[in-house]
């Protein structure tokens, strides 16, 4: 999904597509109530890992923010774990206080790099569009790690570490430590249980 499609940011750097890792969440994301329709809420565009320093400076001058955060699984010190990262890296949703409150200070502001325009006016986000982000995250929060595992059941993997390298198979279980793959062994199929890390997706 794609929320800033068509948007201008200003800034010198291309912003990062790749996940940002080891991010503690600090700030709240939206409060359980809806925010007041008359106030927008707008794209900002952050310094490289500043989420969270964005977040903390704008909530200090009156704003409001959500920085949508999704569970992911990691592989850390040989297991898998779950850990919550931005869902859209160097972007966060800020929200002024009152009708009278500027976002022209978000641009000086520590952590954030640009406001995201269209054309020459700011980027706004749609409250249906922030409801649809709310849901999909709070939904892939409360999912198991198999659920959100890149592997899934009846997958086609193939093996890219130990013995069984260039082997392929299908996938039968998954859980959060390992991945039991059926394939053909001396022409028997066999059930074979192998880490996350000695798989990929087979294209």
């Amino acid at each position: 999904m794609s929320v800033l499609q068509g948007a201008v940011v200003e800034h010198r750097q291309k912003p990062i597509s790749s996940r940002v890792p080891g991010v503690q969440p600090v700030v709240d994301s939206l409060p359980a109530e809806e925010p007041a329709a008359s106030m927008p809420w707008y794209v900002v565009h952050t310094k490289v890992r500043q989420e969270q320093t964005a977040c903390e400076n704008l909530v200090r001058q009156g704003y409001g923010v959500y920085l949508p955060r999704i569970k992911v699984l990691k592989r850390s010190r040989g297991r898998q774990q779950a850990q919550q990262e931005p869902m859209f890296p160097r972007y966060i949703f800020v929200q002024p206080g009152s009708e009278a409150h500027s976002i022209a200070p978000v641009r000086s502001t520590s952590g954030v790099s640009a406001i995201v325009r269209f054309g020459q006016e700011p980027a706004v986000m749609r409250p249906e569009t922030l409801r649809s982000i709310r849901d999909f995250e709070a939904r892939r929060n409360a999912a198991s790690d198999e659920d959100i595992s890149p592997f899934q059941c009846d997958e086609r993997v193939r093996v890219v570490d130990g013995p069984l390298i260039g082997l392929e198979g299908l996938i039968t279980n998954v859980s959060r430590e390992r991945v039991v793959v059926l394939m053909q062994l001396l022409g028997q199929d066999t059930r074979v249980s192998m880490s996350h890390h000695q798989l990929l997706v087979a294209r």
